[in-house]
């Protein structure tokens, strides 16, 4: 989903999923774009221990899909 076309609402949601999950703000855009992207294009954990890990970031990713009836393809 492209994080410039999400209407308010959206955008509200997926910044309160961000601050749930202690993330920074400037993570919208990757929440955004993985709203409707196949889980296993892009969720998996290297064990690098990254921070974020896409573990974080897909608890976020979740929260939004549900609250907006979204799921991926």
């Amino acid at each position: 989903m492209d994080p410039a076309g999400l209407d308010a609402a959206a955008a509200a949601r997926i910044h309160e999923a961000l601050a749930e999950q202690q993330l920074d703000a400037s993570y919208a855009a990757f929440v955004a774009q993985h709203l409707a992207v196949p889980d296993a294009r892009w969720r998996w954990c290297c064990g690098s221990s990254c921070d974020p890990c896409v573990q974080r970031l897909g608890r976020a990713v979740d929260r939004v899909r549900r609250e907006l009836g979204i799921a991926p393809a």
